[in-house]
Parts: C-alpha cells; sequence; structure tokens
C-alpha cells in the first residue's frame, strides 16, 4: 500500500458529487480499482466489476475494506458518469507528470499534440456527435501528459490555445499538424512555446510563398536519414531555410522564424506483381523559434508517436473506438490514459502483451505496476 500512497492521494482529491451519506464504495477505492482494471486488460463498466469481482478477497486484505460483493456495472456506471472530467484531468495530470519525471532521459523531447473522436461516444437519442479528446503526448516516453475537451460544433484550435497556456511547458518543442497553422502561433509566443506546424493549402497563399523561397534560397542546414523496411525504402532530407523577407503578410513574418522542407523517396515493393514503386513527397512546416536541421527532422518524425503508438493502441488494444459509453466519455477516456501511461512506464513488450502478461500475474504484480516509478 505504500507504493500506491501517492496515486491515492491523487484519486482521493477528486470530488466525489454524491451524497456524504451511503457511500458504501468509495470514490478513491473506486477510481482505483476501474484503472487496474483497465491496465488487466478490462474496457468497460462491466470489465471493472469482474476485476473487482475476481480480486475481491485481496483488494479487502491490501486496502482495509470490507466489501462483500462487487458493485453492480449500473453503480460503478453512476459513479463515474457524475464526475467532472476536468477534476479527474487534474488528478491525471499530476500523476503523468510524475512520470514523465521518472521515466524521461535528460534530453528534452518535443511533445505532440493531436485530438481524437471517441467514436463510439456519439448519441442519436439526444442528437449529440461524438466527443472529441485533444492529447497530449511526450514523444520520448510516449506518455500521455495531458488532455482537453474539444467542444461541440467546435475544433481543435481553441482546445490547443488553452492547453499551451495549462500545461506550463515554457521552452518546449510542440509539434502539431495543418489545421493549427492560424492563431495557434500566437497562443505558442505568449506561452513561450516553440512551434512545428505543418503548412497546406488552408493558407494557400502562405504556402506558395514558403514554396518560392525554398526553391530560391540556399538552405541553412539539412540532414538526412534511410529507413528500410519490408517491401519499403525510404529516404528522408530536411533543409532549414531563414525565411528573411519572403512572407510578405506582417502578422505571419513576426512569428514565422524558420521555414523547414521535408522531401520523401519512397520505393515501394507489390507483393503481387513484385515491383517497385517510387513516389516523392514534400512538405513544408514553419516554426516560431530557430531550430537546426537535425532537431527539426526528430520532433518532425517524433510527432507520429502520438498516432502510431497512442491512438492506435487505444482504438486496436484498449478499443476506445468500440466504447459505448455515451454518458460523460471524457472521464472514462482519461481512466483509459491512467492504465496506458501504466503499461508504457512498465513496459516489457507491446501494449496487447503487458496487459496480458499483467492479467496472468495477478493483483500484487498490479499494484506494483502502479506504485512503480521506473527510471
Amino acid at each position: 500500500m505504500t507504493t500506491l500512497a501517492p496515486l491515492m492521494s491523487l484519486l482521493e482529491d477528486v470530488p466525489d458529487p454524491r451524497r456524504a451519506e451511503g457511500k458504501l464504495y468509495k470514490l478513491p477505492h473506486v477510481l482505483l480499482f476501474s484503472i487496474l482494471a483497465i491496465v488487466s486488460g478490462c474496457n468497460s463498466y462491466r470489465g471493472i466489476v469482474t476485476f473487482i469481482d475476481v480480486h475481491r478477497r485481496r483488494l479487502n486484505s491490501v486496502f482495509g475494506l470490507n466489501w462483500r460483493r462487487a458493485p453492480a456495472h449500473t453503480a460503478i456506471r453512476y459513479i463515474l458518469k457524475g464526475l467532472d472530467a476536468n477534476d479527474v484531468e487534474a488528478a491525471f495530470r499530476r500523476h503523468a507528470g510524475a512520470l514523465q519525471g521518472a521515466c524521461a532521459g535528460a534530453a528534452r523531447a518535443s511533445i505532440a499534440l493531436d485530438g481524437k473522436t471517441l467514436r463510439g461516444s456519439f448519441d442519436n437519442f439526444h442528437d449529440r456527435a461524438a466527443a472529441q479528446v485533444l492529447s497530449a503526448l511526450a514523444t520520448d516516453t510516449a506518455l500521455v501528459l495531458a488532455h482537453a475537451d474539444i467542444a461541440d460544433k467546435s475544433n481543435e484550435i481553441p482546445a490547443v490555445q488553452t492547453l499551451l497556456a495549462e500545461l506550463g511547458i515554457a521552452g518546449h518543442l510542440v509539434t502539431l499538424d495543418a489545421l493549427h497553422c492560424q492563431k495557434t502561433f500566437r497562443a505558442a509566443a505568449e506561452a513561450d512555446v516553440d512551434l512545428i506546424v505543418q503548412l497546406k493549402d488552408n493558407q494557400p497563399g502562405l504556402h506558395r510563398q514558403v514554396q518560392l523561397r525554398c526553391a530560391d534560397a540556399q538552405p541553412l542546414g539539412s540532414a538526412s536519414s534511410t529507413d528500410t523496411a519490408r517491401n519499403r525504402h525510404e529516404r528522408r532530407s530536411v533543409a532549414v531555410f531563414d525565411p528573411a523577407d519572403s512572407i510578405a503578410d506582417p502578422d505571419w513574418r513576426v512569428h514565422v522564424a524558420a521555414i523547414i522542407r521535408v522531401e520523401r523517396d519512397v520505393l515501394t515493393r507489390s507483393a503481387a506483381t513484385g515491383m517497385w514503386h517510387s513516389a516523392t513527397h514534400t512538405a513544408h512546416y514553419l516554426s516560431n523559434a530557430p531550430i537546426t536541421a537535425e532537431a527539426a527532422a526528430a520532433a518532425i518524425r517524433a510527432h507520429w508517436t502520438i498516432e502510431n503508438t497512442s491512438h492506435h493502441s487505444r482504438d486496436v488494444t484498449m478499443r476506445e473506438d468500440a466504447s459505448r459509453i455515451r454518458c460523460n466519455p471524457g472521464v472514462f477516456a482519461r481512466l483509459r490514459s491512467f492504465g496506458y501511461n501504466i503499461l508504457k512506464a512498465n513496459q516489457t513488450g507491446t501494449l496487447a502483451q503487458d496487459r496480458y502478461r499483467a492479467a496472468l500475474a495477478g493483483i500484487k504484480t498490479l499494484l506494483r505496476m502502479a506504485g512503480e516509478r521506473k527510471r
């Protein structure tokens, strides 16, 4: 229990909206057991009940409880859906910060921000679209650091601006997709955050000016890399340019300190015919701070960690898109992130393998994982 004290302390700070009378199942224990259930393979309210039912005697012994039976899934649902997602988020951010401090190396890595739709959370009866959640992920540890709910009939842009102001990541490098090549630069300047944002045709005039600058000017620096996988060979070239006076719009000129061009030459082999097909792709990025080609290449490549590692794992392994939780789905999404981060901090194989390992190893191993801080 002593190693779980920090996590229990965070969960105890989450306000319980229920009446003081008749709280048979205390909120910190319900939250902790829900997180442990998710670590061991649970994806639903009923899965949490099954986990508690299987381990009830051991949990009673460890935590000094006297639960005579596992709560019904309706009780779990009632407790969790009544919580404020912002209160759960505050506890999550403190826990994620502690894990990141324990797991991160000396070098400061970039932070990737991206939104995700909880596809199964739509509610036709109440005419409500699927919920969307913005996530911030540390690319060196693949830990989720924070979330922000994206308002209905809105998009990621206001949520990113809010998250940049709240996270306190001054001096860090943040990467974003092309949607944020707008007012986000102003928010990043106010938060003292270094930014790399992809530039596409959603800003046609600016995109054309950047293309012309890259075609006419000599780069300040360049870097290249080669990746070879089964039936695929890719060569990436990254060059950094001084924008100088190439950007006509004064509103943009004050924010753009570097232009980054990424060229990819890709050879793909068809398994059916054995023929190789070649393709060339060019992408442009803007940075609000001077940056080397090597640092830009690493940050741009690392941005895909949030898609390939976090989003993919949540959808495929944790079945987030398949979840039909419709009432306050942001709470369960944050509990998934608790479980995801604990698994990543104790990683030995793939996420699916580690969940299976945790389920087989039993409650003692689960408690150790939840309380342990690896370096």
